[in-house]
C-alpha cells in the first residue's frame, strides 16, 4: 500500500464540481463510464514497488566530543543549539542587519526560490494524471458540394457543441508513484532554499568575521610600523650623537620595514574580504559600518547542548534533502514495474449537433461515444526490464547517497565540536601571551634606554609582541568560526521567526 497525496481543501472544492458535472451531463446514457470511475476509485488502493521505509542507520547514542561537562548539563541551564534562531545565535548587531539585508537582496537565494516553486508547478502537473482530463469544444462547419459529384449542389452548416473525458486507469498505481516521486523533489526544494538560507547566514557571518580579523591585524601593523619608524627616528639621532653604532641603525631599518612588508597583502585581503561581502548582499556598493574589531568576550550566547546524533535526521537540510531524494527513487522502482502491466484507458464524448445555432440544444441532435482502450507490452527487446533494473540500481545509490550524507554530517559536528574546544583553549593562553610579551618590550624599552640592554633585545621583544598580537587576533576570529561552523553543522537552527 501507499499514502497517497492528500489534497488541500481548495483542491477538493474545486474537484468535486467537475465530477458532478461530469456525472450530471452524462446522466443515464454514459452510465457505464460512470460506473467504470467508481469502480477505478475503488480498486485504486495499491501501486507497484517497494512502499518507503528509513534504512537503520545504527547511529551513535552521542558525538565522539562533547561540549558540555555532566556537572553542566544536570544543572537545567542548557540550551540546544538547534532550538537557536540565528537571531539568537549571532548577537552582533551589526551582522544581524547585514545578514538580514543577504536574506532580501542574495541573488542565489532568489535563485533556490524561483526552483522552489517551478518543483511546485511540476508537482501539480504529475498529479494531475490522477483525475480524468475533461474538455469542451465548439465547432462551425459551412461547405459546399462539388456540383461534378452531386445533382444538388447547395451550401450546408454544421454546428457542433460537446466535452470529451479521458483517463488513464491507474490500476497499478504508476501514476500514484509519479506523484510520490514530485512530492519528494518538491520537499527537496524546500530543503534545499532551507539550505541555501544556512549557508547565506553562516557565509555572512564568516565573512564578516574574516574581515574584521583582516582589518585588526593590519591596524596592528600599522600601529607597529609608527612604532618602529619611531625607534628608527631615535636610533638616528643616538647614532649621531655617538651613542650607538650604525648597525643599530640597520637593524631598526629593517625592523621597520618586515613591517611595512606586510601591509600590502593585509590591505589586499581586507578590500578582497569586502567583495565576498558585497557578492553575498546583492550588490556593487554597500555601505559597510567602519570596523570594530573582533569581539574578545562575546562566547556562545547559551549554555548550548548538540544533543543527540539521531537529530541530524530531522535538523540538517542535506541530509533531509538526501532523504526525499531517496523516497523518490524508490517511488521511480514502482514506475518502472508498473510498466511490465497493461495500461487501461477509457474516453467519452457527449455533445450536440445540428445546422442552425438556435436549434444546438435540440434534443433530435444529441451525439455520444464511449471508448475503452487496453495496451501491454509484448515485445521491447528488454527496454522494459533495462529500465527497471537502471532505477533499482538508482534506488539503491540513493540509499548509500544518505547512509554517506549522515555519516558525513556525524563527523562534521564532532570536528565542528573539537575545533571550538581548541579555539577556547588556545584564546586564553594567547591573551596570556600577549599580555606576558608587552611587559617584555615594555621592559626591553626601559634598558635599552637606560643603556642595560642592546637593540637586539629591544628588536626582539618587539617581534614577539607583534606576532603575538596577530596570533591573538587570528584565534579569536578562529573562535568565532568554529561557531558558526558548529551552528552549521547542527542543521542552523530555526532560519526565520
Amino acid at each position: 500500500m501507499v499514502n497517497r497525496h492528500t489534497l488541500s481543501d481548495s483542491q477538493s472544492t474545486a474537484t468535486q464540481p467537475m465530477i458532478q458535472s461530469i456525472s450530471l451531463g452524462f446522466h443515464l446514457r454514459l452510465k457505464p463510464l460512470y460506473l467504470g470511475l467508481v469502480t477505478a476509485l475503488s480498486v485504486a488502493g495499491c501501486a507497484m514497488g517497494p512502499d518507503y521505509q528509513r534504512p537503520d542507520l545504527a547511529l551513535p547514542s552521542q558525538y565522539q566530543a562533547q561540549m558540555l561537562s555532566q556537572t553542566t548539563a544536570e544543572q537545567g541551564n542548557v540550551k540546544e543549539v538547534s532550538a537557536l534562531s540565528w537571531r539568537h545565535f549571532y548577537q552582533d548587531p551589526v551582522l544581524i542587519s547585514l545578514i538580514e539585508h543577504a536574506l532580501a537582496n542574495n541573488l542565489d537565494l532568489q535563485m533556490a526560490q524561483s526552483r522552489l516553486l517551478a518543483a511546485r508547478s511540476k508537482m501539480t502537473v504529475v498529479d494531475s494524471a490522477l483525475w480524468p482530463e475533461v474538455s469542451v469544444k465548439a465547432g462551425y462547419e459551412r461547405s459546399l458540394d462539388s456540383g461534378a459529384t452531386s445533382t444538388n449542389p447547395s451550401p450546408s452548416t454544421t454546428l457542433d457543441l460537446g466535452g470529451a473525458v479521458s483517463w488513464e486507469l491507474d490500476l497499478w498505481g504508476a501514476n500514484r508513484r509519479a506523484s510520490e516521486a514530485a512530492m519528494a523533489d518538491y520537499l527537496s526544494e524546500v530543503e534545499k532554499l532551507r539550505l541555501s538560507h544556512v549557508s547565506l547566514i553562516s557565509d555572512i557571518a564568516s565573512r564578516y568575521y574574516e574581515w574584521l580579523d583582516i582589518e585588526q591585524r593590519y591596524s596592528v601593523s600599522i600601529d607597529t610600523v609608527g612604532l618602529r619608524q619611531k625607534e628608527l627616528d631615535i636610533a638616528k639621532l643616538r647614532h649621531a650623537n655617538g651613542v650607538i653604532s650604525g648597525l643599530d641603525v640597520r637593524q631598526a631599518e629593517v625592523e621597520l620595514q618586515s613591517t611595512k612588508v606586510t601591509l600590502p597583502t593585509l590591505d589586499y585581503e581586507r578590500k578582497y574580504k569586502i567583495n565576498q561581502l558585497h557578492i553575498l548582499l546583492g550588490e556593487y556598493d554597500y555601505a559597510l559600518p567602519s570596523p570594530q574589531g573582533l569581539p574578545e568576550n562575546m562566547g556562545l550566547p547559551y549554555e548550548l547542548n548538540t544533543g543527540v546524533p539521531s537529530e541530524l535526521l530531522t535538523l540538517r537540510p542535506d541530509v533531509k534533502i538526501a532523504e526525499q531524494q531517496m523516497i523518490a527513487a524508490n517511488a521511480e522502482v514502482g514506475i518502472a514495474k508498473a510498466a511490465f502491466f497493461p495500461k487501461f484507458t477509457i474516453s467519452g464524448v457527449y455533445g450536440r449537433e445540428n445546422n442552425h445555432l438556435k436549434d444546438i440544444f435540440d434534443s433530435n441532435g444529441v451525439t455520444w461515444l464511449l471508448l475503452g482502450g487496453i495496451s501491454a507490452p509484448i515485445f521491447n527487446r528488454g527496454k522494459i526490464a533495462a529500465e527497471y533494473d537502471i532505477a533499482t540500481e538508482a534506488a539503491k545509490q540513493s540509499m548509500l547517497n544518505y547512509r554517506n550524507v549522515v555519516l558525513t554530517a556525524y563527523f562534521d559536528v564532532n570536528d565542528a565540536l573539537n575545533n571550538l574546544k581548541r579555539a577556547q583553549q588556545a584564546i586564553k593562553a594567547q591573551k596570556e601571551l600577549v599580555e606576558s610579551s608587552s611587559a617584555y618590550a615594555r621592559l626591553a624599552r626601559l634598558r635599552y634606554q637606560n643603556g642595560v640592554a642592546t637593540s637586539l633585545d629591544l628588536m626582539d621583544a618587539q617581534r614577539q609582541l607583534f606576532s603575538a598580537q596577530l596570533a591573538y587576533s587570528e584565534i579569536l576570529r578562529d573562535k568565532q568560526l568554529a561557531k558558526i561552523a558548529l551552528y552549521r553543522a547542527l542543521g542552523g537552527g530555526a532560519v526565520s521567526e
